[in-house]
């Protein structure tokens, strides 16, 4: 079929959702998807016509198929605007207790129970031991220790202090404003770190510029929910793609969380010198891993909360001369890099959001 089948079925479905006929504006848009399987705009009026109808796995599927092929054909508002409609219909189903829309058996972990070195730079007492206690329940039985840097010159300065005393295999490097809400976070990050270096939660498949998102969509992945200042228990579960799993290719990963490889890190090592405050590190840190050759991932089989948003002030505007300098091949193109999702009462349902969306991603159809 032709381009212009493909607009008279379209024309065709938006005069029946129109007039009220979803169930003939819905047979209307698969046809225009059959005459132009490519095109996002057929996948995403099927399901708002879906969602209208009340069939809310439908209407995933379709927006989860329009986001693709926006993703492919390079629409970036098109694109968010797919996503974001995923992100809030599988909201909605969580919010009535609705039965799940993409159920999957996970598969079994493989996993040693590998002790962990956990290293954080923190000058707050109450938060530290809130984190400590927070990520000992994560832990279990697994063999761990916390190495807290109080007096840290900087982020980079303190990390690299942390490594030289970490005494395991693997280490994290964590803001002191994490929670963990996975319960078997460590369990995910042994898994990921068997097949990669260096594993992180959020981050972009792509250096364009001085910031870690800072290449936009379509190259962003990851989860991280974040807190709901007028309500504590609540969450606003966020993500940056429909991408789930542990996703290799990486070239920058959001610092409020870290996993490595001890001898990796060690390796790359935190820049001191050029990032002697608390911007950058994580960048320069993750960038310089993936030119070297090492494997560096996303995951989002462990979901965290970080309690803060990324600080672009001064202090930051001060180091984007340095990174530059020190990178001048990068173009500072900048994408569009907004994150998506939806507020949810409880980490409890903050994690169902997050299940079902790594459902829908191992579902076909």
């Amino acid at each position: 079929m032709t381009a212009s089948a493909a607009q008279a079925f379209l024309d065709e479905g938006n005069a029946h959702r129109a007039a009220g006929r979803l169930r003939e504006a819905a047979e209307s848009f698969r046809r225009a998807i059959a005459a132009s399987p490519g095109d996002c705009v057929g996948h995403y009026n099927l399901g708002v016509v879906s969602a209208a109808l009340g069939e809310a796995r439908q209407a995933a599927l379709s927006f989860r198929d329009a986001a693709r092929r926006a993703h492919s054909s390079g629409l970036p508002k098109s694109y968010a605007s797919a996503v974001q409609s995923v992100a809030s219909l599988v909201a909605m189903n969580v919010r009535s207790g609705g039965a799940p829309l993409f159920p999957r058996k996970p598969g079994p972990l493989a996993v040693r129970g590998e002790p962990f070195s956990i290293i954080v730079c923190s000058i707050r007492p109450d938060l530290l031991e809130e984190m400590k206690r927070n990520f000992a329940r994560a832990l279990g039985p697994r063999g761990h220790e916390f190495i807290a840097i109080g007096d840290a010159r900087s982020l980079s300065e303190g990390y690299n202090r942390g490594l030289a005393l970490a005494r395991h295999g693997l280490v994290a490097f964590t803001h002191d404003d994490v929670e963990l809400l996975s319960p078997d976070a460590f369990d995910r990050l042994e898994q990921a770190l068997a097949e990669h270096d260096i594993v992180g939660l959020a981050g972009s498949g792509l250096v364009r510029g001085p910031a870690v998102m800072w290449a936009g969509h379509p190259h962003l992945r990851g989860f991280v929910a974040m807190p709901v200042p007028a309500d504590p228990a609540a969450c606003n579960a966020t993500l940056f793609s429909l991408e789930c799993g542990t996703m290799g290719g990486m070239q920058a990963l959001d610092g409020f969380f870290l996993a490595a490889r001890r001898e990796a890190a060690l390796a790359v090592g935190f820049d001191s010198a050029a990032f002697d405050g608390f911007h950058f590190y994580d960048l320069d840190f993750s960038y310089r891993a993936s030119l070297a050759g090492l494997r560096v991932a996303v995951t989002t089989d462990v979901v965290a909360l970080h309690r803060s948003l990324g600080n672009f002030a001064d202090a930051w505007k001060r180091y984007v001369p340095r990174f530059s300098a020190k990178f001048p091949a990068l173009d500072g193109v900048r994408g569009s890099n907004e994150h998506f999702g939806a507020t949810l009462a409880s980490r409890a349902d903050a994690l169902r959001f997050y299940e079902e969306l790594r459902g829908l991603a191992a579902t076909s159809s």
